[in-house]
């Protein structure tokens, strides 16, 4: 099973998260059941991708009737490592990192921030909703003494390499990255995304100059 897993694309994960997105939704509006027509209408992909995506984790819906909303969420939770909570730290307490505490969606997919670092002395000890932010000077060993594994960075540019390259990758799994930097998939045995906004702006530029021309 192992190595089956190892074989599934990020590019299928990605779409298990939009599902995931979808089945909430119709759940909120009270629905129990779902076809994957119905899912296919909310994420604009075909249905036979979506049954394909489920089927290679041994999920399959009821003929005629589609799939239970309330088992398929768990199901997909489950995947995606979300039936049980992960504590998150901050890296950079400045106005991006403050509205990503901030936003419930996090939250909702059963992210906990347990603190948040900063070089600021102006902001150390003060509370962004309900995370402390501290000084840099303690973050390993808050992050080895509280076993956390994923770290998230909105710091200036500058300071990137030297944090990612003074995290313990036995404990540090995974880096959310939101700073400028690109950086390797995976550093120090630590696997690494980067998002861009900028990027990201760039690309929709690109896409409504081409729908236009």
């Amino acid at each position: 099973m192992e190595n089956f897993q190892d074989k599934i694309s990020e590019v299928v994960i990605r779409r298990l998260s939009d599902y995931l997105r979808c089945l909430n939704y119709a759940k909120s509006k009270g629905q129990t059941l779902i076809k994957s027509s119905d899912i296919s209408t909310e994420c604009g992909l075909k249905s036979s991708i979506i049954r394909k995506d489920l089927a290679r984790f041994g999920i399959f819906g009821m003929k005629g009737k589609g799939y239970n909303i309330d088992e398929l969420i768990k199901e997909i939770e489950k995947i995606l490592g979300l039936n049980k909570t992960k504590n998150v730290v901050l890296i950079g307490a400045g106005n991006l990192g403050t509205a990503i505490i901030k936003y419930q969606g996090i939250k909702n997919a059963n992210f906990n921030f347990v603190a948040a670092f900063d070089n600021n002395s102006d902001k150390i000890g003060k509370m962004i909703d309900n995370t402390k932010i501290y000084s840099n000077e303690r973050l390993n060993g808050f992050i080895k003494k509280n076993r956390i594994e994923i770290v998230l960075l909105t710091v200036p540019s500058s300071e990137t390499i030297k944090i990612v390259d003074s995290l313990d990758p036995k404990f540090v799994k995974g880096i959310l990255n939101f700073t400028s930097v690109i950086l390797p998939p995976e550093k120090n045995n630590i696997f690494i995304h980067n998002i861009d906004l900028a990027k990201e702006l760039e690309v929709i530029s690109y896409c409504m100059k081409k729908c236009l021309s």
